[in-house]
């Protein structure tokens, strides 16, 4: 019989790129991807993240999530016997970003940003993605319309290169996202130093959030970050 990993890292599957490149220099470390939709229903997150939780063998010393707050998804969730370690983050943006303060950082210079990833491109959650489901379900005018309301916030669309996938088809969904909902387009760097710590450590106080044995996950716990930095 197969023994259990020492660590159990439970993340989205927007991330799942960039940890999976992370994880060919990685040992003894099993992660576990839930859907991508959960973050167009955070009110369904906590259960779907606590049920997976739930099925943690016991021999599993180090439990990590790669969540942020996420929409407060990710409020009422309760540690497991390991106790819960969360990245002190607003999202998956930071995760990406390479640090809160990279986040942070750019959120002060261009608040107004919708931002892109591989992840997700991949799973079509884009702004054209999501125009598309949109337009099976209601048609193209009022597809279009509930789209640019979503958006009507936001003055740039940028694309986070993170290292991973095809970049010029990448950059091409991202111009094309930016042309057709009338957006700046723009690259930002990234950075995976926040995820390789996701996976190896160190979890220092500065970047993430310890949570006991039994302990629910509030949204005190992050206040800071979200009074700082709005919601995707």
């Amino acid at each position: 019989m197969r023994e259990s990993p020492t660590k159990l890292v439970i993340a989205c599957r927007v991330v799942e790129p960039e940890i999976e490149a992370l994880r060919k220099d990685v040992r003894d470390v099993e992660v576990r991807y839930l859907e991508q939709s959960l973050h167009r229903t955070p009110q369904n997150m906590a259960s779907r993240i606590q049920a997976e939780l739930d099925t943690i063998p016991r021999d599993v010393r180090t439990v990590v999530l790669g969540y942020g707050l996420c929409s407060n998804g990710i409020v009422g969730v309760v540690a497991p016997a390991q106790g819960l370690i969360v990245p002190k983050a607003h999202d998956c943006i930071a995760l990406l970003m390479g640090s809160l303060e990279a986040y942070k950082r750019a959120f002060r210079e261009r608040p107004g940003t919708y931002y892109l990833t591989p992840g997700w491109v991949a799973e079509g959650k884009d702004p054209l993605g999501i125009l598309k489901e949109y337009t099976e379900k209601f048609g193209e005018e009022t597809a279009l319309w509930v789209m640019n309301e979503e958006l009507k916030h936001y003055t740039h669309i940028a694309l986070i290169d993170t290292g991973i996938g095809d970049l010029d088809r990448l950059r091409e969904r991202g111009r094309e996202n930016a042309r057709i909902f009338g957006k700046e387009y723009t690259e930002i760097k990234g950075d995976l130093a926040y995820l390789r710590k996701l996976l190896q450590g160190p979890y220092t106080e500065e970047e993430f959030l310890f949570f006991s044995p039994g302990q629910k996950v509030a949204q005190e716990s992050f206040m800071e970050e979200v009074l700082i930095c709005r919601s995707r």
